[in-house]
């Protein structure tokens, strides 16, 4: 009974908070700078030359993951169908 009427602690999701947190900080700088940018006349660039240096190295362990991938499962013949090693 004595736990019936305890007050229980709100529990919070402190990653969720985080990447939310980050996720707006990153459109708000976007918005901020596409605006600056259409005052000074700049022109857009888009594709790879656009990138900052994490979401370049994202790219980058992607693509090295996905040759990985491909030079185990073709190349060396370890199948996915496979039992073995």
């Amino acid at each position: 009974m004595a736990n019936r009427y305890k007050k229980r602690r709100e529990t919070t999701n402190k990653t969720k908070d985080w990447i939310t947190d980050y996720y707006q900080t990153g459109r708000e700088w976007d918005k901020d700078n596409r605006r600056r940018r259409e005052e000074a006349g700049e022109k857009e660039e888009k594709g790879l030359k656009n990138l900052n240096a994490f979401e370049l190295t994202c790219i980058v362990i992607i693509v090295l993951a996905v040759l990985g991938m491909i030079i185990k499962y073709f190349i060396l013949g370890h199948g996915f169908w496979d039992w073995g090693i």
